[in-house]
């Protein structure tokens, strides 16, 4: 088969607090590896990374966004004719409207062509992707390894219902398959086919997902997450299995990129981090055993159990700078709702270990449940702020929005709370601004912008009270455009962003 894969431009709000930057897509170099151990032929179009300075206007129904990258047309030339599928994988809801577009043109064009789409909104969203986008033919649904590799079989002999974890048409119709079981043993997946994606082009301009500290590559130590937190599509697209990859095959593919792309950093993306002590050690072992010399950090969030004043600087050691909480909130009765395995007690021990150690901070927050009420938004509040005379570096207040797949989702959907339009589909990307949306039966979005802004304002202005060392750096790294902390990350985005709305406007 002859199958090209798409990643698709990196959308941008310039007036939104989110500040997205285009990274290179591990799940779809995973899934390229996968297909080319396959032996099946292969065409990659990655949008931000053949066009890693180009950015357009999109005018969407909440107003004109920016993406960075290929335009539609753009990447549905590129593609060869004699393509049999086009796939491509859909992490967040505001690129729905354009991949809708977009397939719409390559059917026009290219009617033979089979699509497909994988990842978390595809495996959740299924029905609503198949009825809203006429050029879709096919949901890919959980881990995509195994997913692509038997529907490229099925899709070459014809028998399409043979195949498993795929949703699709007949008769107008949708139809879902068993899913398959996930993938166990995790070290014999074949690594991301990185040689097959323009990676220079995102490596020479120092685009990643965490904190710019160099040449950034993501990679996974593990996959799944044991948890069931109530706003996380985790469960859906992954269950509840989790299997940590071996720290010896971990520093393998550290070491290949260091020799092969010359990478000075490892965004280490896995949905939950370094759950035990052990793990730590044994990984900061190998690393210190082939004296190999980067810096890594955790992004996206991690457990606090395992960390504490030793672990801490265990992994400062082995080259840990940017470490990210993820509390969500400060009240134990919303901990509980939302399933948020978190101890408060145990979370400061681990922020204390952390700074103590030499750990740059972050920690997200999330206001706005539809349980909360006001108290256990004061006890959210008076985290926040205890965390800060602690000396956490670093915060994110964002508003709850229902995630497709999550447990509040579904409550929501079925209540009928949720409605299909322009501010639903792009509520990932508009995280303040008038077009973000509340689901609070009582609180409406002003309120809860306010309070967001109140306790942004509040953290910081306490941060730099006590620390005002702190604002020097911060203003220092702004000017000089070098990053140590979320903060700096976020002005640097931010700034490039409002240059070319205030251009194009």
């Amino acid at each position: 088969m002859k199958v090209c894969l798409i990643k698709v431009p990196t959308f941008h709000a310039p007036k939104s607090l989110s500040y997205f930057s285009a990274v290179p897509n591990l799940g779809l170099a995973y899934v390229a590896g996968a297909i080319r151990s396959a032996g099946h032929h292969l065409q990659i179009i990655d949008a931000p990374g053949e066009a890693i300075d180009q950015y357009e206007t999109y005018t969407t129904s909440v107003g004109n966004l920016q993406i960075h990258g290929l335009t539609k047309s753009q990447i549905v030339d590129r593609i060869d004719p004699d393509t049999d599928v086009v796939g491509l994988n859909n992490m967040f809801l505001h690129e729905c409207e354009f991949i809708s577009e977009m397939l719409n043109e390559v059917k026009a064009r290219l009617p033979h062509v089979t699509t497909v789409i994988g990842g978390e909104i595809a495996t959740s969203w299924w029905a609503q992707m198949l009825d809203r986008c006429s050029g879709l033919d096919i949901c890919a649904l959980g881990e995509g390894e195994e997913v692509i590799t038997q529907l490229l079989n099925t899709v070459e002999s014809g028998r399409l219902k043979e195949a498993r974890s795929i949703a699709f048409r007949e008769d107008n119709l949708p139809i879902i398959t068993p899913r398959l079981e996930r993938i166990k043993a995790v070290d014999e997946i074949a690594w991301p086919a990185w040689d097959c994606f323009p990676l220079n082009s995102y490596l020479d301009h120092e685009f990643g997902s965490g904190v710019n500290r160099g040449r950034s590559i993501p990679m996974l130590t593990s996959r799944g997450c044991p948890f069931l937190c109530t706003f996380c599509s985790s469960p859906e697209m992954w269950t509840t299995d989790y299997v940590a990859r071996e720290p010896k095959k971990v520093a393998d593919e550290i070491s290949h990129y260091i020799q092969h792309y010359a990478v000075t950093n490892i965004n280490f993306n896995d949905l939950t981090s370094v759950l035990t002590k052990d793990w730590i050690v044994d990984f900061v072992r190998e690393i210190q055993s082939r004296n190999l010399k980067f810096s890594w950090q955790l992004p996206s969030g991690t457990r606090s159990e395992a960390i504490d004043q030793e672990a801490a600087e265990l992994l400062y050691e082995s080259g840990c700078r940017n470490f990210c909480y993820a509390p969500e909130s400060g009240s134990p009765r919303i901990l509980k709702a939302i399933k948020k395995k978190v101890k408060i007690p145990n979370l400061i021990i681990s922020l204390k270990g952390a700074l103590n150690a030499g750990l740059t901070t972050h920690a997200s927050f999330i206001i706005g449940f539809p349980e909360e009420q006001l108290k256990d938004i004061w006890l959210t509040y008076l985290l926040l702020l205890r965390m800060a005379w602690h000396g956490l570096h670093g915060v994110s207040v964002l508003m709850f929005s229902p995630y497709p797949g999550s447990e509040l989702y579904k409550k929501l959907y079925s209540d009928r709370k949720i409605i299909f339009d322009g501010y639903y589909v792009y509520s990932t990307l508009l995280r303040a601004g008038a077009s973000t949306q509340s689901y609070h039966p009582k609180y409406r979005t002003p309120f809860l912008l306010l309070l967001q802004w109140f306790f942004l304002l509040t953290f910081y202005g306490l941060q730099y009270l006590f620390r005002p060392i702190r604002l020097a750096r911060t203003l220092h790294n702004f000017i000089k455009r070098q990053q140590e902390t979320v903060i700096d990350q976020f002005l640097v985005a931010k700034v490039k962003q409002l240059r070319w709305f205030f251009r194009t406007n």
